[in-house]
């Protein structure tokens, strides 16, 4: 019998057990990101920002290369591409929201010390 990605069947268990290492991780990145915005030193979060920012246009150029290919740039949504270039385009998105995301927050710290 030949295994590919598609077969794999993780029990609702052992799915539940493997939440709380990602908990864990993503609290463990969170906590300093949270101790920067407190003592003011925003400089690397902003260039954190903005390199994910880079990194969700850079993306999405990749992901609507074959609409553009195809000669159509007005198209919205990612309903047209296939299936590898739709995970990249919502891949690139996240780059983008947590990059807003990170700006917005500056900028509220930054507006409160003002």
């Amino acid at each position: 019998m030949k295994k590919t990605s598609s077969d794999w069947y993780v029990p609702p268990e052992i799915g539940f057990f493997l939440v709380i290492p990602i908990i864990a991780v993503l609290s463990s990145m969170l906590l300093p990101l949270v101790a920067r915005f407190k003592s003011g030193d925003v400089t690397g979060i902003f260039y954190t920002a903005v390199a994910g920012g880079a990194v969700g246009a850079v993306l999405l150029f990749f992901a609507r290369l074959p609409l553009y290919r195809q000669r159509r740039f007005w198209t919205f949504g990612s309903s047209q591409l296939d299936p590898f270039h739709r995970k990249l385009y919502r891949v690139a998105y996240v780059f983008l929201g947590v990059s807003i995301l990170l700006l917005l927050l500056i900028w509220l710290r930054l507006r409160n010390d003002a």
